[in-house]
């Protein structure tokens, strides 16, 4: 797996850029997509959410506890809880750069929404 540390924070990206990684990524993504649908609970993540995230050095300890497992059974607690976060902040980071408060403490999101 290959990892981009031009990726610091997720947030700084405009939509423009957020989009060129995403094709510039195009390997990765597709890799993280397929796991993250084996690993999620519904609704599983369409293919405009950016799998690709994974392969970059802020998710980096999350894709490396999500690897080995090919079913969400085989996750522990935490990283269960943890992949329905990230599923759930990131899923319109390619749609739009607004609600990004979503990621501050006091903002906490919830799969649900």
């Amino acid at each position: 797996m290959d990892t981009y540390d031009f990726l610091t924070d997720p947030r700084s990206l405009s939509l423009k850029q957020r989009r060129a990684s995403r094709a510039r990524l195009q390997r990765e993504h597709d890799f993280w997509l397929d796991r993250v649908r084996a690993l999620a609970e519904a609704p599983l993540p369409d293919d405009e959410f950016p799998a690709f995230l994974l392969a970059t050095a802020p998710f980096h300890e999350l894709a490396a506890r999500l690897l080995p497992a090919t079913r969400r059974a085989q996750l522990a607690p935490a990283t269960a809880d943890e992949l329905d976060w990230f599923l759930a902040a990131f899923r319109d980071y390619l749609r739009t750069c607004e609600g990004e408060d979503v990621f501050t403490a006091s903002h906490p999101v919830t799969p649900w929404r």
